[in-house]
């Protein structure tokens, strides 16, 4: 039978086979006639609009042609020299830009170097007073700032004409890397490039257009290949277009937008590539009928490709379809056909209207029988299929005899349905009657309502059943309750994960001490109850136990905690707290001590058990812990307060020795905020630019010419003024900015001394020192190679400092990493030779080229025979390994000439000159031989 929706009064379910077949073949005939005479309407409008689309698009090609023979003749003004004056550039640019009104700009832009900047900058300056390179705030944006430092600049250094301009007068074309691929394109071929549509600089960012650019090669050079022309390059031409103005204004010049039947759009590239509408000219407005889609819906549109220097655009001209007039003939014909088709399915649908609403009628009531007698089977199966247990118990009966059970019962009760008939329903797992929650489910069965309650119950077996318990009457015509359906649900594996997480919410998951929630939590109610006594926060660390992390593994770390915190707990009293927050630091809460001699004295029993030897993985480990201590309420009167206070005080602990305990005192405070603020100072420093080298000169003995420079970082902050290396280097290293910090250093002090050679002063090298974790970084040889390439220094002018405890943490990596540097051709030295504990068979084996002796060994060699023999003795074991020696911290004459009878190589100290500005130690280097000065001591 087939499914029928309708009724009677219901409007019928659609149209028949006969009369659909009838209308169809009509509308068949009729669309044959009308499509006949549309194509020959349209086939003549098409070609007329053919010839006009034609002229427009020609006027806007010629237009951009024009464009980029602009950009050419202004390129070819500065390929003749690129020596030619901003009063030339200008008398060529201007009348070009006013030839061509949608022209905003002709440009030359320069490349700067990083190191010509300044020198650019303030020449700039005299012409325009506050000039400065900048790039955009944001790569789209129309805001500039100052430009960051780089390598490279593509500076807008001529700007024709600069009224109306000059917010592009200094703008770094490098720094917007969509233009950058432009001007690189143009770079590598020669050939013009032109960018996407980007806003411009000019307007604010509300006018758009696009850049034409050339590249701009050394006046009497022919670079062929692309590496020539990039070495080659000195600048770019660049000429600004307005888009709008140029397809607006060219079009408008020659009387072609005033057909407003037309519509024209220019289509280009954007800087993410995707196609967009750089103009629009009119547009065609849709049909607004049935009728006018039908007749109209054939535009014609024109669309036509073109390139701009490489970058490939498009012209779409759209032209309004032909009046209603024109298709009158063939709208006859539509609606005498409609009329006809339509007409003839309406007289086979009214046959089969009558025979469609009779079977609906008869396939209604059949759909109502079977649903009603489905819906008992379905019932029954969903309630035998539910997971849950499902009771119907009578109301009426004392005991509330269970007279139904779904097979979910006996698998959570143990009970059979058979056993649970007939039976009351308190039989169900033994409950507990002094529960209130069975009280308050007997009230509900009492007074015939709903209610739900969770009770604890047990199984047929005597396992513990955690249920939700819901109760629900089922009430007969006369408002009575004749039945209950009760459902149970089990939550025991549900309540039982809430204790869990309730339990890792406050204890520590691998110790089972209390964690930093609830240490919180227990400082807060030991200072509400304290009653006037002091409460004692105190917070241990480990000392060096990272090292059994590091030996023996993070399982033989956590192992140790394990034990560690049964000793803290064993030696506390059950009224005191004992909390781990992470890592290897613990928190003790003391109560009811009185001062601090007996908090140090239970603090001292804590400290001799975890001091109990330990044996791990084979291992007998003695550890020790240092201890900050905090009052309340002298040192804080919350939780984070005293915490706080108490870490403080264990980091002085730490810093005076380990092993100790310390009291929280408010200049350790100080203290901690002072290395707060210097570290925060530190970490803007490198963005701020306020490092600077100083430069001490390394004198050849032999010849008393400077061979050197050793590299010196200095830190000039506004505020903190000169802040001493020794003050701040620890710190980096702590913190790990001295990686940044020391690539720095080294990149700065191989330009400058590439500079150095640049202007003649000789082969020069420098010495860079490098700090233990700098050297220990993975990409060291990679950042070195790196920097040697950028700054164009010979690896064999660079010196690398290292020290020998540097060396000696890990002998085998440190030799593999310097052989690595050695195979570059950087030459290597140990710094303050004899400081250290280093092994000479490992001497032996490093491909070490220096030894530097520490100053401290050069003071004593005038007046103290052991200290001039232990020099003597280094000097001669330097040689004797074919290394050269350097002694630092040369201060008198009488040093100077006892080294130089020792036969050292070279020196650097006072008695040459002090670590100075790169400006002064230049003068010094133009000088040639350089003489000590009579006395520094």
């Amino acid at each position: 039978m087939r499914n029928a929706s309708a009724s009677p009064g219901v409007p019928e379910r659609g149209l028949s086979r006969a009369a659909i077949g009838t209308c169809l073949l009509g509308l068949v005939l009729t669309s044959l006639l009308c499509g006949t005479v549309r194509k020959m309407e349209y086939d003549r409008a098409h070609a007329e609009f053919d010839q006009r689309a034609v002229v427009r698009v020609a006027a806007v090609t010629r237009a951009f042609a024009e464009a980029t023979d602009a950009a050419r003749a202004v390129n070819l003004f500065f390929r003749a020299s690129t020596e030619i004056t901003r009063e030339e550039f200008d008398a060529f640019a201007q009348p070009l830009v006013a030839r061509h009104g949608y022209m905003q700009a002709m440009i030359f832009q320069r490349f700067v170097g990083d190191a010509e900047r300044a020198a650019f900058e303030a020449q700039r300056r005299a012409f325009w007073p506050g000039f400065e390179i900048r790039e955009r705030v944001k790569t789209a944006g129309p805001a500039l700032t100052r430009a960051g430092m780089r390598w490279r600049y593509l500076v807008n250094d001529y700007v024709a004409p600069i009224v109306g301009n000059e917010v592009a007068f200094g703008y770094d074309a490098w720094s917007n890397p969509p233009q950058r691929v432009d001007t690189q394109r143009a770079i590598d071929t020669g050939d013009p490039a032109a960018s996407p549509i980007i806003p411009l600089l000019q307007g604010g960012g509300a006018r758009h257009g696009i850049l034409i650019i050339l590249p701009v090669y050394r006046p009497g050079t022919r670079p062929l290949a692309t590496p020539e022309r990039r070495a080659a390059v000195v600048g770019a031409t660049e000429v600004v277009i307005d888009v709008a103005q140029l397809v607006g204004g060219t079009l408008e010049s020659v009387r072609l937008l005033d057909d407003d039947n037309f519509a024209l759009s220019l289509r280009g590239p954007d800087a993410l590539g995707n196609v967009v509408t750089a103009y629009q000219h009119g547009s065609l407005a849709a049909p607004e009928g049935w009728w006018e889609r039908l007749l109209d819906g054939m535009n014609l549109r024109h669309v036509e490709a073109f390139e701009i220097a490489g970058s490939p655009w498009q012209v779409v001209v759209e032209e309004q379809p032909p009046a209603l007039g024109a298709h009158m003939a063939e709208l006859v014909a539509m609606v005498l056909g409609l009329i006809l088709s339509f007409a003839a399915a309406g007289l086979v649908q009214q046959r089969v209207a009558r025979t469609r609403r009779i079977e609906a009628l008869v396939e209604q009531r059949t759909a109502a029988l079977e649903r009603a007698t489905g819906s008992l089977r379905l019932y029954e199966r969903a309630m035998e299929a539910s997971a849950n247990p499902i009771l119907l118990v009578d109301a009426q009966q004392p005991g509330y005899p269970i007279e139904y059970a779904n097979p979910a019962c006996e698998r959570t009760f143990g009970y059979t349905a058979r056993e649970l008939a007939g039976q009351p329903l308190k039989l169900l797992a033994g409950l507990d009657a002094d529960q209130p929650e069975v009280a308050e489910l007997r009230r509900a069965l009492h007074q015939q309502r709903e209610e739900h309650a969770l009770i604890t119950a047990h199984t047929r077996d005597g396992v513990e059943l955690i249920s939700d318990v819901y109760v629900a009457p089922v009430r007969r015509a006369d408002g009575q309750a004749g039945h209950f359906v009760v459902t149970v649900y089990d939550v025991t594996t549900a309540k039982r994960y809430e204790a869990e997480l309730e339990r890792h919410a406050h204890y520590d998951t691998l110790t089972g001490l209390a964690n930093r929630s609830l240490l919180s939590d227990r400082i807060e109610r030991a200072t509400a109850n304290a009653g006037g006594m002091p409460v004692w926060t105190v917070l241990l660390d480990f000392d060096h136990f990272k090292l059994i992390n590091d030996t023996l593994g993070r399982r033989a770390g956590d192992e140790a905690l394990r034990m560690l915190a049964a000793r803290i707990k064993g030696a506390l009293r059950p009224v005191d707290t004992a909390a781990r927050v992470g890592g290897d630091d613990f928190v003790l809460v003391l109560v009811g001590v009185a001062d601090e001699r007996q908090a140090a004295v239970r603090i001292q029993q804590v400290r001799e058990a975890v001091g109990e030897p330990i044996h791990l993985a084979g291992q007998r480990l003695v550890l020790s812990c240092s201890a900050g201590v905090a009052a309340f309420p002298v040192d804080g009167l919350d939780a984070d307060t005293l915490v706080k206070h108490a870490e403080i005080a264990m980091y002085r602990a730490k810093a005076i020795g380990r092993n100790g305990v310390q009291f929280y005192a408010p200049h350790m405070n100080a203290q901690a905020f002072d290395r707060l603020a210097l570290e925060s100072a530190l970490r803007h420093a490198l963005q701020e630019d306020q490092f600077e080298l100083h430069f001490q000169p390394q004198v050849d003995l032999a010849t008393g010419c400077v061979v050197g420079n050793e590299a010196l970082i200095r830190w000039r902050h506004p505020l903190l003024g000169t802040v001493r290396p020794d003050r701040f280097i620890a710190l980096a290293e702590e913190t790990g900015l001295i990686v940044p910090i020391g690539a720095w250093v080294l990149r700065t002090a191989c330009r400058q001394n590439r500079r150095w050679q640049r202007a003649g002063l000789g082969p020069l090298r420098i010495a860079v020192n490098l700090s233990a974790r700098q050297f220990a970084e993975p990409d060291l040889v990679d950042t070195v190679a790196q920097v040697l390439v950028e700054t164009g220094l010979a690896p064999a002018s660079l010196e690398i400092e290292l020290t020998e405890s540097m060396m000696m943490a890990d002998a085998d990596a440190a030799i593999r990493t310097m052989e690595c540097l050695k195979r570059m051709g950087v030459k290597l030295s140990i710094d303050d030779f004899g400081t250290g504990y280093s092994s000479l068979q490992y001497l032996k084996r490093l491909p070490v080229d220096v030894l530097k002796i520490d100053r401290s060994f050069v003071q004593d060699i005038v007046g103290n025979p052991d200290g001039a023999a232990l020099v003597d003795a280094i000097i001669s074991l330097a040689h004797g390994l074919r290394m050269q020696v350097i002694a630092e911290g040369v201060e008198t004459i009488e040093q100077l000439d006892y080294l130089r009878g020792c036969g050292c190589d070279e020196v650097q100290g006072h008695v040459y000159s002090r670590p100075q500005p790169a400006t002064r130690v230049e003068a010094l280097l133009r000088a040639g031989r350089v003489e000590p000065a009579a006395s520094t001591a």
